[in-house]
Order: structure tokens, then sequence, then C-alpha cells
């Protein structure tokens, strides 16, 4: 008589994806940066996701319909966004019931900064992102990506991360055995900010920017995509 054979399988996966636009996004980048200085200076923003912190600033939703380069970005940012959202398992008639909404800029501008724990999500929004015109240290060549460096299955301690949060990451703390793989128990995944990174996440994910600790700034781009509200019909 054969043995059984044992099989191993991940259950509950959290989706994410992201993209590096490269060189090809240099120009567009130094541009998205200038245009969220002009909007800086010029609005005093909004201050709900960086509430009570005096070291960020944060522009109002919609921005893009104000500056050309959140328009390009936005280009580059569906064009990515397919692929994954399909890898994802949604099927092609329901994802393309999705557009591509508010986006916003945040600048953290002195020591200090940060973002709370928070999600972008309100019933109509599927997906969600940030995309950094400018990271957190200059990168030469902007194609040479490796995201051993930029993506960590725990809180980095580079200062001005990205830590996004396992819904389920309560009952995962329980396992504190020496770990091989921590894909399957870690509960935060960090996101070191490096220029030309897009993320895409759920937007059910709670997540947050770990304080900076020195007053370089640093500029993050989010939006959200959401579902086409259907037609109603009223007939008498």
């Amino acid at each position: 008589m054969s043995e059984t054979q044992s099989h191993f399988a991940p259950l509950f996966a959290n989706a994410f994806g992201f993209n590096n636009f490269g060189e090809s996004s240099r120009e567009l980048n130094k541009q998205l940066v200038e245009d969220i200085e002009k909007e800086r200076s010029e609005s005093e923003g909004r201050n709900n996701t960086f509430r009570k912190n005096p070291c960020g600033w944060q522009s109002v939703t919609g921005i893009e319909s104000k500056y050309e380069s959140f328009q390009k970005l936005g280009e580059k940012i569906v064009k990515a966004f397919v692929p994954i959202v399909h890898s994802s398992g949604i099927r092609p008639e329901e994802y393309k019931k999705f557009k591509l909404r508010h986006f916003w800029a945040n600048v953290i501008f002195a020591a200090g900064g940060f973002s709370n724990p928070h999600i972008h999500g309100n019933g109509i929004t599927l997906w969600t992102g940030v995309y950094y015109p400018k990271g957190l240290e200059e990168v030469d060549d902007l194609d040479d990506f490796d995201s051993k460096k930029y993506f960590q299955y725990t809180v980095s301690k580079t200062p001005g991360s990205l830590v996004l949060k396992d819904p389920s990451g309560t009952a995962k703390r329980q396992v504190k055995s020496g770990l091989v793989d921590q894909r399957y128990y870690s509960t935060n995944f960090s996101v070191v900010p490096r220029e030309s990174l897009l993320v895409l996440f759920p937007a059910y994910m709670e997540h947050y920017v770990t304080p900076t600790i020195d007053n370089s700034k640093r500029y993050s781009i989010s939006f959200a995509f959401q579902r086409t509200p259907p037609q109603i019909t009223v007939g008498y």
C-alpha cells in the first residue's frame, strides 16, 4: 500500500502588485514633484490621513483634474493595473467597471513625520495604491530594481517606509517559532519608497507610514480604483 501524498496550498491570500516604471518615468517624476510643491504652496490641503502630524501635508482629492502630469501618471497606472487585477482572479467584464479616481498627494517634510494606520476603502473602492515620484535616496539607474531591497516581510527599519498590515495579523502573532519563510506568518509587509515604484493593494488593507528621522521630503501619490455606480432606471 503506497503512502498518501501531502499537499500544501495557501488560503485566504491577500493580493498585492507592483510595477517599476523605470527610467522612462524620470521626467514625469520631476514634473509631478514640481506640481505637488506648486499645489502645496497654494493650498493648505486637508488634514485627515496626516491628522495630528505637523510634519505632513496632504492635498485635496481630485488633483488630477488640475495637473497634466497626474493625468499622464493615471494612464500609466491603469495600464499597469489591468494585468495585476486580472491575476488576482477578477473577470475582465468586472474589473472594467472600476475606474481610477481621486488622486491625492502626500508630503512629509520634517523629521518625525508619519501617517497613522488607515484604509482607503469606502464600499465602492476595490483597489488602492501608492506611487513614488521621488524615493528616500537617489537611484542612478531606475531600470535596475531589486525587490528584496525594497520589500520586506516585517516592519522595515528604514524610516518613512510604507507598512501594510495583514488583516489576520492578530492570530498570526501567536506563531513565534523559527521561520524559514515569512510569507505565511508575517503580520506586516514593508515597502521602502523608491522613485518610479508603483504598489497596488486591496482597499481594505490597513497601512501606515513609519516616522521619518530627518528633514528630507518624502513624496507619495495615492489613488483609488472605484466601481462605476450602476445606472438606476426609475419606472412608473
